[in-house]
């Protein structure tokens, strides 16, 4: 949405102001003998800049707006989740309150991009480990349309297909091999493994960052309306209510 100009104005105006007394104080450090970042020094944490109140959504919020205590039983889990949850939000302030460029801008957007993914593999490993929950015991494994085979429950594309399959997640053909071309960007976060220089090949940028959010939250819909009433084989299983 917009800004109204004299909003936008005034938030520039702010911002000369902060960026001004962050060379400040770069150079009073610098002044002091000190060679950031490879000599530095910190405050203590009350008289660091303090990050703006909110901007970072809690942990009871992540648990409602993405039904956490429904997909993901187990509270550590769910917990964990909500915890790369609110990283991608400080993630999000950095891209879009402050001015990165080069090759330190791709590579930010590489580690936004593969934290948004991990959740994004973690709901769907999670819908075929809980739809089917019971493998070693049932006896059903031949029979049970539910079934999930060790690899379905294992390897997050083998999921994602199986769980198009049961109609489950409700995707094209086009659209699950998109969603794993995103996930083989997850992938890249094995810098030896990677192909190509990253600041040209032009992978990670906001356009891809943005995908991967309205992806995640798409995926995690779908999960709790289609998958989560058919965990434990279509029976209720217990879920976890700790916070």
């Amino acid at each position: 949405m917009p800004l109204n100009k004299e909003i936008e104005k005034k938030i520039a105006e702010n911002n000369q102001k902060i960026s001004a007394l962050l060379t400040e104080n770069e150079n009073l450090l610098r002044s002091a003998g000190l060679n950031p970042p490879a000599a530095n020094a910190a405050l203590p944490a009350e008289k660091k800049i303090q990050f703006p109140s909110g901007y970072i959504r809690t942990v009871r919020h992540f648990k409602s707006s993405y039904h956490l205590s429904s997909i993901f039983p187990t509270r550590a889990t769910r917990h964990n989740v909500t915890y790369a949850l609110e990283v991608s939000d400080l993630m999000n302030y950095i891209v879009n309150r402050i001015n990165i460029w080069g090759s330190v801008e791709v590579i930010f957007y590489k580690l936004a991009i593969i934290n948004i993914v991990s959740i994004m593999e973690s709901i769907i490993l999670e819908a075929a480990n809980n739809v089917c929950c019971c493998t070693q015991s049932c006896g059903k494994t031949n029979s049970c349309h539910l079934h999930f085979s060790n690899g379905d429950r294992n390897y997050v594309k083998n999921a994602l297909d199986r769980l198009v399959e049961l109609n489950l997640l409700h995707f094209n053909p086009q659209e699950v091999q998109h969603i794993k071309d995103v996930i083989d960007l997850r992938n890249r976060v094995h810098i030896r493994l990677t192909n190509g220089n990253e600041l040209s090949n032009a992978d990670f940028n906001r356009d891809i960052y943005n995908d991967a959010v309205n992806l995640l939250k798409t995926v995690d819909e779908q999960i709790y309306q289609y998958a989560v009433p058919l965990y434990g084989c279509g029976h209720t299983i217990p879920i976890s209510r700790e916070p």
